[in-house]
């Protein structure tokens, strides 16, 4: 079992996966950021997605809103998933991957209405940093 040495609290996500009496296969700190960054983006592109309901021009950001529910979906599932300890790597690996994509594809439709939209800026930074931290996941898994 991997211990995470920057959790010297003992508490929080890292201390119930490390406290867990199976063996884990990858480094928790890595795990623990992937879930967490997972978690935050889910939650904002729900809020960007209702933000951009509130906008004037609604019909212009129908992909957004859409990108943003597909990626908050898959983030949560694979964060759901990650928590556990999984039987199958192969199913691991490939919900990792598709996440590290929807962030991808999230982060882009954003990024082209970052210029009007503060909500759809800060949603696309937070799916980058999701796509690298699902990144740098596949990465610890081999």
């Amino acid at each position: 079992m991997t211990t995470d040495p920057t959790d010297p609290t003992g508490t929080g996500l890292t201390a119930v996966l490390r406290s867990h009496p199976g063996e884990h296969d990858v480094d928790l700190t890595v795990l623990t950021d992937a879930v967490e960054a997972l978690t935050e983006c889910a939650a904002a592109c729900r809020a960007c997605a209702d933000a951009c309901l509130d906008e004037e021009m609604v019909a212009e950001l129908v992909a957004c809103i859409r990108t943003d529910l597909t990626c908050a979906d898959v983030c949560a599932t694979t964060a759901a998933v990650l928590v556990r300890r999984p039987t199958d790597p192969s199913l691991v690996r490939s919900l990792v991957e598709a996440c590290a994509a929807a962030c991808g594809a999230c982060a882009t439709e954003c990024e082209r209405h970052a210029g009007m939209h503060e909500h759809c800026r800060a949603c696309a930074e937070t799916c980058r940093r999701c796509e690298r931290a699902c990144r740098d996941l596949l990465a610890a898994l081999g």
